[in-house]
């Protein structure tokens, strides 16, 4: 019988720090989950337990990304750090800075608590926003590219992910020899499937707008989808594969059109998703009047491609079918307040 190990887990409400919480759990892992606010303990508590999930070895702390008090007393007598916590934005006119700070200075904390309490592993999550902006016509990208952050399409959101993940690596470089532990980082693209809380991941919003028949026609726009179960799944097994050192992983399952996303939605039943591809003029039209309009003509345009062959061969990562999370998705979102589309 192994000694249980204990994975300090940052972000614990968010959509894919809750799944980690569940995952980790259930694998036999302690877990010291961070929050910002302890008024959201009882949420995570509450979707363990609604999802079969023992509490026993659950403990709930507040930490703040932008405030060093409390850090290494959190990363104490834990053997891993799990860093899932990152400040997210649907808008792409959010002041930059609002995002990069507390990106950048809520992980190189994270990794100062890993490297004050001798931690074994730490696992980041970053994103795929870190590796395929730049002003090139280039189509397939994989875990060698990076984004520009001086380049004209890049979003706060993008530059912050890419500016914490390089702070990161900058970090483990910067090491001496006596303090040096792996670091492993994980790139999703569009992450979605199940809620276990009613924060249902600023993603999902995606396919409760398909589902709510309040979206007309599709525009023509190409997406990378993972299931945040595999996305978990991923960061779980990465504290065991040493294969996985110092490494960098793109997590996509694969790509669609948003109208094939649509059809895939009818054929299960949810026959509101809409059938017609918006013209590009119409999107641009409305980005005339309309926030989201706005950001999503950024991006109209070729298909991009991500390779997930790294992933899969040093993790033996096998994701599930995209039809399968879009299923579930959807499934979860129903009865939900619906959102609204300005």
């Amino acid at each position: 019988m192994r000694i249980m190990e204990k994975v300090l887990l940052t972000g614990v409400t968010g959509f894919i720090g809750l799944h980690c919480c569940k995952q980790l759990l259930d694998q036999g892992y302690a877990v010291r989950g961070t929050l910002r606010d302890k008024i959201r303990k009882e949420e995570v508590i509450t979707a363990m337990k609604e999802s079969n999930t023992s509490v026993e070895n659950l403990e709930i702390i507040e930490l703040d990304l932008l405030i060093d008090e409390g850090w290494e007393e959190a990363g104490r007598d834990c053997d891993y750090v799990m860093h899932v916590a990152s400040p997210i934005s649907a808008s792409d006119s959010v002041d930059e800075e609002v995002l990069i700070r507390p990106a950048v200075d809520g992980t190189l904390r994270a990794l100062n608590a890993a490297k004050a309490n001798k931690a074994k592993k730490v696992i980041l999550t970053s994103s795929v926003a870190s590796i395929f902006y730049d002003d090139s016509d280039k189509k397939n990208y994989d875990e060698n590219d990076w984004s520009d952050i001086d380049s004209n399409k890049i979003t706060p959101y993008a530059k912050s992910k890419t500016m914490a993940e390089k702070s990161a690596w900058k970090f483990i470089d910067n090491l001496g020899e006596d303090e040096k532990f792996p670091l492993t980082v994980f790139c999703p693209y569009m992450v979605l499937g199940p809620a276990l809380s009613p924060d249902l991941g600023g993603t999902n919003v995606l396919v409760q707008m398909l589902t709510s028949g309040k979206l007309p026609a599709t525009p023509n726009i190409h997406l990378g989808i993972v299931d945040v179960r595999d996305v978990a799944q991923a960061h779980v097994d990465a504290i065991s594969n040493q294969g996985s050192n110092n490494e960098r992983f793109i997590l996509c399952t694969s790509s669609f059109w948003l109208h094939e996303i649509s059809q895939i939605l009818i054929k299960a039943g949810f026959t509101k998703a809409p059938k017609l591809r918006l013209p590009n003029f119409v999107l641009r039209f409305a980005a005339l009047f309309s926030a989201r309009a706005k950001e999503s003509v950024r991006m109209l345009g070729d298909p991009q491609f991500l390779s997930n062959e790294k992933v899969k061969t040093i993790l033996n990562w096998q994701p599930r079918p995209v039809e399968e999370t879009l299923v579930d998705t959807a499934k979860s979102l129903e009865g939900q307040d619906q959102i609204s589309i300005p």
